[in-house]
């Protein structure tokens, strides 16, 4: 066989030719050379551990030792340590590599049976596709550690260090688990590894199953775009936030943000009018309206007159409330058993008019009525928004607005009867004010409520029963009911 210059021809033991076996697809990719001892002293200065926690065999309960507590008595367990500069940590056939503080490697356990002989060609088929796609990527493992029996294996790739609070985890070791989601993944790993306890790669003793480690690199990665060409070889979204700065200035952002806001403005008031002058006429157009009534179908020929009723009432509410006009029980009531009267002759199917009683019809009015106020949003609008702020624009923006609460507060206290104070104090009064309003409706018709149910049934309702019926919260109907007995009025 000739050998090109560039490949230089020595025998590796394993291999079957005298090519060298990183540029071999049958060995992954992966130097088949056995990692010597200062391949292990590099990869304990990367690890930055003058200890280790090790067991020295798979019975992990002998990895940790009972120890009494001087102060309290009580036993408690410790874990095993060794010195990366003793001999002793060469018996541990496991070895704890990281921590949940703290990790500066990556390892992925992949337990895919190959073949016996502990070499790079004796992995899995599958397992030696997916590794030489990452080594022809310039991502391939530091470490590859196979086991001679079954040809099983564990990888390792050398990090830059991510760290965690003692009870707490961070977003570093977030993107760790995720990078070590989407390898494992890749290299159909064992899904309960516990990254905890692994292979050491310093055992020096004479087990016939302890793992052969073979250094490939020394390189070390940056977890966030080893993340992204892993999700490329996947074919994975890859998931990128938005950049954490898009604009040159604190002020042009404020710019964009009140942009946005005004664009969002002027479409609701472009909207608001066309709902309010357009849509009735809109609907005499639609065919599947029936005198302004979209009827609702249980099957073919059976309408669902209550559903069909219930939601005509609430667009009509709608509709007035955009109109700026009043949700009277009466127009919520008379919307109700048009659409029921409608969807009643439309699709009986030989069934009786069923109209509820009044008193059911007035508490689907205020029920109504309570949507319709209460709501916060239209759904018709929700996807309007030209743009949205992010997070660290959010941030941003918080932060200018405590400055610029500072810097108010500076101009309150030099000049009170400035005109920027007595136009904020105006402003805040007409808020208050609207606020009071606001409450005293709100009061009165929580005492509406209370005195037809007080006249009906006797007792006085709770605040769960006003707010499910009006729409509010359950702590806002026992403020109101609390204030009307204290006044005499229940």
């Amino acid at each position: 066989m000739i050998i090109p210059d560039s490949a230089p021809a020595f025998l590796i033991a394993g291999s079957r030719v005298n090519t060298p076996s990183r540029l071999r697809p049958d060995c992954a990719g992966l130097d088949d050379t056995p990692a010597s001892t200062v391949d292990r002293d590099k990869l304990l200065s990367h690890l930055g551990r003058t200890a280790l926690h090790g067991s020295i065999s798979r019975n992990f309960k002998g990895a940790y030792r009972l120890v009494v507590d001087k102060e309290t008595g009580q036993k408690r367990s410790v874990p095993n340590l060794y010195r990366v500069d003793s001999d002793k940590l060469g018996r541990c056939e496991y070895v704890m590599l990281t921590s949940k503080q703290y990790a500066s490697v990556m390892v992925i356990d992949v337990d895919q049976i190959g073949k016996a002989g502990g070499h790079p060609e004796n992995l899995n088929s599958y397992v030696k596709g997916v590794i030489w796609s990452l080594v022809q990527h310039g991502i391939g493992p530091a470490w590859a550690g196979i086991n001679p029996v079954n040809g099983k294996a564990q990888f390792i790739w050398l990090i830059d260090p991510v760290y965690a609070g003692e009870n707490r985890t961070s977003r570093n070791m977030e993107l760790l688990k995720a990078t070590s989601h989407e390898l494992g993944e890749l290299l159909d790993h064992d899904p309960h590894f516990a990254h905890r306890f692994s292979r050491s790669p310093f055992y020096t003793g004479k087990s016939p199953e302890a793992y052969r480690w073979y250094c490939q690199h020394d390189r070390v990665i940056r977890l966030q775009d080893f993340l992204r060409q892993v999700r490329e070889m996947a074919g994975q979204s890859q998931h990128i936030k938005n950049k954490r700065q898009q604009f040159n200035s604190g002020r042009e952002l404020i710019n964009a943000v009140k942009t946005r806001r005004e664009e969002a403005q002027a479409f609701k008031v472009l909207a608001d009018d066309v709902e309010n002058e357009m849509s009735a006429e809109l609907d005499q157009y639609d065919p599947e309206l029936i005198d302004g009534v979209r009827v609702r179908w249980i099957s073919q020929g059976i309408a669902a007159r209550d559903e069909t009723a219930f939601s005509h009432a609430l667009k009509i509410a709608h509709r007035l409330r955009k109109a700026g006009q009043r949700l009277t029980d009466a127009a919520i009531i008379d919307a109700y058993e048009h659409a029921y009267n409608v969807a009643q002759q439309q699709g009986a199917a030989g069934r009786d008019s069923e109209m509820p009683p009044m008193r059911d019809r007035q508490t689907m009015a205020r029920r109504v009525r309570g949507y319709v106020t209460q709501s916060k949003t239209n759904t018709s609008l929700s996807s309007s928004a030209p743009g949205r702020a992010t997070s660290s624009e959010r941030k941003a923006l918080a932060t200018m607005g405590r400055k610029g609460g500072l810097k108010s507060s500076q101009r309150w206290k030099i000049d009170p009867d400035g005109e920027y104070a007595q136009n904020q104090r105006a402003t805040l009064t007409e808020a208050n004010n609207r606020r009071a309003q606001e409450g005293k409706g709100t009061r009165g018709r929580v005492l509406s409520l209370a005195m037809d149910i007080l006249t009906q049934t006797g007792k006085a309702p709770t605040g769960r029963e006003v707010g499910q019926e009006l729409g509010i919260t359950r702590q806002q109907a026992n403020r109101h009911l609390k204030a009307l007995r204290e006044m005499g009025l229940l």
